[in-house]
């Protein structure tokens, strides 16, 4: 089964698509080649990138953008940014990170708003709606889990880019995203692979993990 194929399945009894760390909008328009059709809501921080997300959205009435970072409080966070946008981050860049995209590199920082899930959901209007959510937020993703509190049982599916190795400092390790969510009762979907790998060593550096909540989106 294709990665595709998959979210077709996972994606007919799904209401409302999160995308946190949604870049230039690339994940968006995949989920429309899936064939979904509810609405998508974007999370872009960095100001330039954000420019690009808005203009790819434009012509799509359901698809709506916010230019804040997803985070653990409501606040403040300096971005690292990069050249390509793909690498921006709350953490800066490892050493591997810049030897396997060395075209990647630093273009200073940013400080941009952030807002948690918890103080955003009634907002976003997700109560009572199947939501997955997607998180691509360079190391910070257990950070937006903890964000989330009690809101995160009421999420369908989770979808999540975990790096197997350290490509930012101080970006808490792939097995502490694991017991967190073992913690809190939710099931392995699937496991796919991200990236090719490091050319060198033959490491897998990333995978894009999907899981399934215990309440399968249920109201508390």
């Amino acid at each position: 089964m294709t990665s595709q194929e998959r979210r077709r399945i996972l994606l007919q009894d799904i209401d409302v698509v999160i995308d946190g760390g949604a870049n230039g909008g690339q994940y968006a328009k995949w989920m429309r080649q899936c064939g979904f059709q509810g609405q998508i809501i974007s999370f872009e921080p960095a100001s330039e990138t954000f420019g690009v997300l808005s203009d790819a959205a434009l012509q799509d009435d359901d698809w709506h953008c916010h230019n804040v970072a997803l985070g653990p409080e409501d606040g403040e966070v300096r971005l690292h940014l990069t050249r390509t946008s793909l690498g921006s981050s709350i953490f800066r860049r490892t050493d591997l990170h810049s030897r396997v995209w060395p075209n990647d590199v630093a273009a200073g920082t940013e400080l941009v708003p952030m807002r948690s899930l918890r103080s955003l959901w009634h907002e976003l209007g997700c109560d009572g709606r199947r939501v997955y959510l997607k998180l691509d937020v360079e190391g910070a993703e257990l950070s937006v889990l903890e964000g989330a509190g009690p809101i995160l049982d009421r999420i369908t599916l989770l979808e999540l880019e975990l790096s197997l190795v350290d490509m930012h400092h101080e970006a808490p390790p792939f097995g502490d995203v694991l017991s967190f969510l073992d913690a809190r009762g939710f099931s392995v979907v699937a496991l796919e692979q991200n990236h090719s790998g490091d050319d060198t060593t033959g490491q897998m550096l990333m995978i894009d993990g999907i899981f399934r909540a215990p309440s399968a989106g249920s109201e508390h």
